[in-house]
């Protein structure tokens, strides 16, 4: 009986929403994507050859606005303002699209009228569209709330947040998009924000009828809390998601009294970035206390925001119109390449894909070192705002006038991925790893194929079975850390590479404590210490959730017990971005 109780709560855990909807592999479903940060997690979609040329595979236009697009299960969700003839007068109209990403056919859309409201630029909506569970959120700059099916466009329900709840929109309309947390949708309209409730679109919570910023609520877990970050005129502050408690607010004044861009938080740093001559600045935030750490005048995020890697920011800079590296603990620019003017930026495997304000498409290594491009080519003309999309290895971008486009990176040089990096242990003296590398050469003059070994421990030696065949074996006889690289050269002398990583630990024991798939690993959850993630230990977890509350650690847990993921198993995992050793190759 006490399985079968256990065994319902978990299914009902994911039955019932309990925690957000997880997008689908490559998906991008909302402003800024499945992180909320503007970072990617696909890998060899094509950045990672060293010369590659974009090619526009197909164009849609979509009407006037800065709307970047939403790419869930194989459709594109973005917004624009056409005029269309009702009776017979032309009317100005925004329209939510729905497009195949594919193809590009409009398979629906759904049109209401709103002005065009061109203000120093070509007008149209800011916001981008969110899909969640089978459903589209969008916003208007006039603050017009509407929930759609995402299969069929239909209205499930719709709220004028200005007339209804007296929220006042700020100087260019309302630009932040919807961002759905469990049963709630919440904009950044009024003081601190706003939330309705996914259901019927009643109001759950807000925080007053004071002018908004024109950014997205931006997540973040904090103390045992996932507050939610907003700018406002004045301010940036963090408020409850669940009941829009507003836990601290600091001051954050520009002479245009707006904060466009997103700030940019990991752990209990918030970086905050405007144009206007404002400057950036890095805050610690300890309870209540937020203290200012750094700011510099050299760094202005305008219009869009920057992207966070291994310590560094990138993004587009209003100071000087360019794209600027800067070290976020300590505000140090490393480099800035003018050129770009107000563009925007994206990651994806330690890859910048950066569309400039002109319509060119540029690859950069996200480096501190310097600028280094790998790849260039114009595929938009006209003011280009909107942030580029990275959806199942194709780029989506737009200009201001309307023209969506979407491309792919082509290259001759060989496409190489070598798989997964492992964590394993030593099983009866060795272990044997399966390499499963692939190269793919699209004029089919492979001259090369070669496993080696870049780094390994002292005195440690590995056997491949084959280091020429992509698919092959690795034996190992030591513990430690190895890096292998996959290369591959063609006729014409172009090259590529990839490498992995591969952790052997003494047994199975330490190998699961050592887990890099996520935080929740052995010492987390092994409740008995046995290294054994069992029925035994969901039990416990369960019973803990059942006196805190810690859905998230439950759901989590229950999702890999019922998936029956052994955290003895032999781990496979993506581990981004293997550096090359400083050493020379054994």
């Amino acid at each position: 009986m006490l399985l079968r109780q256990y065994m319902t709560m978990a299914l009902l855990v994911f039955g019932t929403g309990g925690m957000p909807p997880a997008a689908g592999a490559g998906d991008w479903p909302n402003w800024r994507g499945p992180h909320h940060n503007g970072i990617s997690s696909e890998r060899h979609w094509g950045g990672e050859w060293t010369t590659c040329t974009p090619r526009v595979r197909w164009t849609q236009e979509v009407g006037t606005g800065f709307s970047s697009s939403a790419v869930a299960e194989g459709r594109l969700y973005t917004m624009g303002n056409r005029e269309l003839v009702v009776g017979w007068t032309k009317k100005a109209h925004d329209i939510v699209c729905c497009l195949d990403a594919d193809s590009g056919e409009i398979l629906w859309t759904h049109a209401y009228p709103a002005p065009l409201t061109p203000n120093s630029y070509e007008g149209g909506p800011s916001a981008t569209p969110t899909v969640a569970a089978g459903r589209v959120y969008t916003l208007s700059k006039q603050g017009l709330a509407y929930c759609l099916d995402a299969q069929a466009g239909t209205v499930l329900w719709q709220c004028d947040l200005a007339a209804k709840h007296g929220v006042r929109a700020p100087t260019w309309g309302f630009a932040g998009s919807p961002y759905v947390h469990g049963d709630l949708v919440i904009y950044n309209v009024g003081t601190h924000g706003l939330a309705l409730r996914t259901a019927d679109g009643s109001l759950a919570w807000k925080t007053g009828t004071g002018r908004s910023g024109y950014s997205t609520p931006v997540p973040f877990a904090l103390e045992g809390r996932h507050p939610l970050i907003l700018t406002g005129e004045t301010t940036f502050a963090a408020v409850e998601a669940e009941t829009g408690k507003v836990l601290w607010e600091h001051p954050w004044v520009t002479s245009n009294q707006a904060n466009i861009a997103d700030p940019v938080v990991q752990d209990n740093l918030v970086f905050v970035s405007t144009g206007y001559q404002k400057g950036s600045a890095l805050f610690e935030v300890t309870g209540g206390r937020v203290t200012q750490l750094w700011f510099q005048k050299n760094m202005q995020t305008f219009l869009n925001s920057a992207v966070l890697w291994q310590g560094y920011l990138y993004g587009p800079n209003d100071y000087g119109k360019a794209l600027t590296c800067v070290e976020r603990s300590t505000g140090r620019i490393m480099w800035t390449k003018t050129g770009f003017g107000n563009g925007s930026v994206t990651l994806a495997d330690g890859k910048l894909i950066v569309l400039s304000q002109t319509g060119d498409l540029c690859l950069v290594k996200a480096s501190p070192t310097g600028y280094q491009e790998t790849g260039k080519g114009r595929i938009l003309t006209g003011t280009c705002w909107s942030v580029p999309v990275l959806a199942r290895g194709k780029i989506y971008a737009r200009n201001a006038l309307g023209t969506l486009v979407c491309a792919t990176l082509e290259t001759t040089a060989p496409k190489v991925n070598a798989g997964h990096s492992v964590v394993t242990w030593l099983k009866a003296g060795t272990t044997t790893v399966g390499l499963n590398g692939a190269v793919v050469d699209d004029t089919g003059d492979l001259a090369t194929i070669r496993w080696s070994v870049l780094a390994a421990p002292p005195r440690a030696a590995v056997v491949l079975a084959n280091p020429a065949a992509a698919a092959t074996t690795a034996t190992f006889a030591r513990t430690g850390s190895y890096v292998l690289e996959l290369y591959a050269r063609d006729a014409r002398a172009q090259e590529g590479s990839d490498r992995i990583e591969v952790r052997v630990y003494a047994d199975s024991c330490e190998a699961a404590r050592s887990n890099p798939l996520s935080a929740y690993v052995a010492p987390r959850y092994d409740a008995d210490d046995d290294c054994r993630e069992d029925f035994d230990d969901f039990a416990v977890w369960a019973a803990r959730w059942l006196g805190a509350g810690d859905l998230d650690d439950l759901s989590v847990f229950a999702e890999q017990w019922l998936q029956n993921r052994s955290l003895t198993a032999e781990i496979l995992f993506d581990a981004e971005e293997v550096a090359a050793p400083p050493t020379n190759p054994q």
